[in-house]
């Protein structure tokens, strides 16, 4: 679930922080390319092979892995930035696709 967004520092963004059961996402909202809000329960998708059908989304990209820590990894999608807490396992010099789709 997105628990907020708060105000980027470039114009038309927003940081959004969601969380699961066991895990903190912190990745960049842009204006007019994703349309999230404060509440939306959301899935996010991560996978190495592209989806066949993209309509059940309402964002994906695609992207690699940019940095990683102890407890965090960082995935970019040409820019667009997901911070993974704790690590969910991505490996280096993988094209990974990174897809949300809201649920109700």
């Amino acid at each position: 679930m997105v628990e907020r967004l708060e105000p980027g520092k470039l114009k038309g963004q927003k940081i959004a922080i969601a969380r699961s059961r066991n895990a903190e996402i912190v990745f960049d909202v842009i204006e007019g390319l994703i349309d999230l809000r404060s509440g939306d329960n959301i899935v996010i998708e991560i996978t190495p092979i592209k989806p066949e059908n993209l309509d059940p989304y309402i964002f994906c990209g695609h992207g690699y892995l940019a940095a990683k820590k102890d407890d965090a990894e960082l995935l970019s999608l040409w820019g667009i930035l997901f911070l993974f807490k704790p690590p969910i396992g991505l490996q280096d010099n993988v094209k990974y696709y990174l897809c949300i789709k809201k649920v109700s």
